[in-house]
């Protein structure tokens, strides 16, 4: 007995054993269930937190790129609701120079009273033309800053800003306009302007976006104070005041400028002015662009042939006209038509901006494209043919 009690009690014992052996895995099992799904939920918790944590912080960035958007389209984007999540990988929204001069199709820009600046007025622009314009151009001269704000409503309207920066005090007159000495190129090459430039410079750097301009524009006429044969200035006097301008946006970072050269068409101009002896150079020009405007032209060919030809013995670059419209004549509608067919056969003319400037504000004439029922209905037929480029929004 007391050796089948004892062989009992041994296997009493290693029963006891075992059963506290599995106790004791199954206690270590759920401990360590345990401990992991707590770590999963904090894991969970703060994942959650981190997501909305970047997620702000995107909303924030994206709806004040800098301290500089100060335009409609800021208030438009800070209003957008953060979505991103944790995974999500950002992507840049900021179009850059290279993106806007990639995009397929053509531009239709406007230049007009109010615009840009006030919604309602490129709304009625964009309505008359049936198609929305996606440029701007607008002036700013030598005693006026740099305004972000410009910059932001065009892109708010899906528009590229191109800005006439003319280096004269303004004017109403020939006279007036004309004879400003202050501003002759020999005062730009001497520095006397650097300030402003500079000033002008960091001010274009700080919006980030792409900022075309066209300066000193209309070069080879005789009305301005920049003008071939004007103030003692010269053709070498035009090359060295642009390259020291361009060289100063440089020196500062400004890099985000499409940089647009833009004689007058030859018809008008001043026959002894050679372009290629004004031309700065592709280091220095980004687009060429072009003041056109129909007078007794009935195609297109007619009015930018010559000066197209001209200009392509010495740079390839691409073609923005950047002022046109039609004198108020019989002409006006067939011109249009042809024009608008021309264009989307030229790889290298990438546009127009039609001056849709009224008389009451000193346009001189209308050359708007909807000065006349005939013009328009020529207009709209025609624009409604073309690819435009779609313009990236800040």
């Amino acid at each position: 007995m007391s050796s089948s009690s004892g062989s009992g009690g041994s296997r009493g014992r290693a029963r006891g054993k075992r059963s506290h052996a599995r106790l004791r895995v199954w206690m270590t099992v759920n401990m360590a269930v345990l401990v992991t799904f707590t770590g999963w939920v904090y894991w969970a918790a703060n994942s959650q937190g981190d997501a909305s944590h970047a997620a702000a912080k995107s909303a924030a960035a994206a709806a004040i790129p800098g301290a500089t958007y100060t335009g409609k389209a800021a208030t438009a984007k800070a209003s957008t609701s953060a979505s991103a999540t944790a995974s999500a990988t950002p992507t840049p929204t900021t179009p850059t120079v290279a993106q806007i001069e990639a995009e397929p199709g053509k531009f239709f820009g406007v230049t007009a009273d109010n615009v840009p600046g006030d919604p309602a007025a490129f709304t009625t622009v964009a309505k008359s033309a049936t198609v929305a314009p996606n440029a701007v151009e607008y002036y700013v001269n030598w005693t006026q800053s740099f305004s972000s704000t410009d910059v932001f409503d065009s892109y708010s309207e899906g528009a590229l800003p191109v800005i006439t920066w003319e280096p004269f005090a303004g004017g109403t007159t020939g006279h007036t306009i004309l004879d400003q000495p202050d501003y002759a190129l020999s005062t730009i090459i001497d520095g006397d302007h650097d300030s402003y430039i500079t000033q002008f410079a960091e001010a274009v750097k700080s919006v980030k976006v792409p900022v075309a301009i066209r300066f000193m524009h209309e070069m080879n006429g005789n009305w301005y104070p920049w003008s071939i044969n004007e103030q003692g200035n010269t053709s070498a006097q035009f090359v060295e005041a642009w390259r020291h301008v361009w060289d100063i946006f440089h020196s500062v970072g400004a890099t985000n400028v499409i940089w647009i050269w833009a004689p007058n068409v030859l018809r008008g101009a001043q026959d002894d002015v050679s372009l290629a002896s004004i031309y700065p150079g592709d280091q220095y020009v980004d687009w060429i662009g072009m003041s056109a405007y129909e007078d007794y032209e009935s195609t297109a060919e007619q009015l930018l042939g010559p000066t197209l030809d001209d200009i392509r013995g010495f740079t390839q670059k691409n073609l923005l006209i950047t002022e046109t419209g039609g004198q108020p004549n019989a002409n006006k509608a067939p011109w249009i038509e042809n024009f608008l067919a021309w264009l989307p056969q030229q790889s290298n003319v990438i546009g127009f901006i039609w001056n849709e400037y009224t008389d009451s504000v000193d346009a001189r004439a209308a050359w708007g494209f909807d000065a006349d029922s005939a013009s328009l209905a020529a207009f709209r037929a025609g624009i409604k043919k073309i690819q435009l480029a779609a313009i990236p929004s800040p």
